[in-house]
């Protein structure tokens, strides 16, 4: 195991680690206003990326002034996430607390500017990182959670759970435990705590849920370790970096994956904004206002012209059993009335077909990415369909239709 390979899977690690902090601090502003709390949280990853985008500059370019930025924002780690427990918590930390996390931070980020390598002051610092963290895991445990939600508990309770596996980790990149952990794996657990923090609204909501994703994670970065091993005929401190390398990426991938929900997420509140905010005064505005402001612009509206040459009779009774269709629904109708319905779909290249009125006929034809497509689409096409229906009903109670 050489020099070079340590350096490599360190920096992977590293650079990993940075990529899902700045996913997660996408994924933060993206699902919440900046209120008091999401704005802790980013400032807190906002640190934690600082610290490894310095320290994989140190790495790699040599110049003293990364390893000084390193320090300096290292220094401030326990005050931002003594900041995050505060806010999650929605109680003051103890005085005490804050002041020694304040007065530390100062202190550190004036020793980062002294010389030194592994001895004074870096062990002092972890030190102080270490006993933030353990004040801070004390105060999730036992710090009162009257009145917090049911949503916010889970979070506290996905920190707590995490916040030991931060602390093992950390201790790896000051050279302890390094006769057996050749990598400096903090950003190991950095992943696995923006994972643990982004994902209370997921299917992975419980504990022993994370547990086991991470377990089956962490299984599968051994195996893929000890292959690789084994193939090129190394030594176990290669066998744990390509582990350790392996299992970042699948907890990136994690991350990831998170951040591509939460992206679904707010297209879908592009749909539910659209539908709050759409000109109800006939059907036609309606459609029309709704698809300038969602996912559904460039949806084609079909009524008298567009459907002169379809039997109408034929058509109102296949969308009468389902008024929003898909390409796969085409098997339910018979051959006729699937010819109709296919030839719809083809001619205006559209993925879906909704009925906005029955009397007149009014049909929409619209196209989305059946790519990353999920459930939750069908239901905001339901809810559409629904509400266009409620105002040609109306229309035509009115006569105005």
């Amino acid at each position: 195991m050489s020099v070079e390979h340590s350096l490599l899977a360190d920096s992977v690690v590293s650079g990993t680690a940075l990529a899902g902090t700045l996913a997660a601090i996408v994924v933060i502003r993206a699902r919440a206003t900046m209120d008091g709390l999401s704005s802790r949280f980013v400032y807190a990853l906002v640190v934690v990326a600082l610290v490894l985008a310095m320290r994989l500059l140190s790495w790699n370019l040599h110049q003293g002034i990364f390893e000084t930025l390193t320090r300096l924002f290292a220094a401030w780690i326990p005050l931002a996430a003594l900041v995050v427990i505060e806010g999650l918590q929605r109680r003051h930390a103890p005085q005490l607390l804050k002041y020694a996390a304040l007065i530390g931070g100062i202190i550190f980020s004036l020793f980062a500017f002294l010389s030194g390598n592994l001895g004074f002051p870096l062990y002092f610092l972890l030190a102080f990182q270490l006993a933030g963290f353990a004040a801070i895991y004390l105060l999730a445990l036992f710090g009162s959670n009257e009145g917090l939600t049911q949503q916010e508990n889970r979070v506290i309770a996905r920190i707590r759970f995490a916040l030991p596996i931060l602390v093992i980790f950390l201790a790896s990149d000051y050279g302890i435990f390094e006769q057996v952990l050749p990598i400096r794996a903090s950003g190991v657990a950095i992943l696995f705590f923006c994972w643990m923090a982004i994902g209370p609204t997921s299917a992975t909501t419980g504990r022993q849920e994370a547990a086991f994703a991470f377990a089956v994670t962490a299984l599968l970065a051994i195996i893929v370790g000890a292959a690789a091993t084994n193939m090129s005929q190394m030594d176990w401190g290669f066998a744990v970096q390509v582990s350790a390398m392996a299992l970042c990426t699948g907890i990136l991938a994690l991350v990831l994956n998170e951040a591509m929900r939460a992206f679904a997420e707010g297209r879908r509140d592009d749909v539910l904004k659209a539908l709050a905010a759409a000109d109800t005064s006939d059907v036609r505005a309606f459609m029309t206002s709704v698809a300038d402001a969602s996912p559904l612009e460039g949806s084609t509206l079909l009524d008298d012209d567009e459907l002169s040459d379809f039997d109408a009779t034929a058509l109102r009774a296949a969308f009468a059993s389902k008024p929003v269709l898909s390409r796969r629904d085409l098997p339910l109708f018979a051959d006729d009335v699937r010819q109709q319905l296919d030839s719809l779909f083809i001619t205006y290249d559209a993925t879906h077909l909704i009925l906005l009125s029955d009397t007149p006929l009014i049909l929409v034809a619209t196209t989305l990415p059946s790519v990353g497509r999920n459930s939750a689409v069908e239901t905001e096409l339901a809810l559409v369909q629904r509400m266009a229906m409620l105002v040609s009903t109306r229309e035509a109670r009115n006569g105005t239709a």
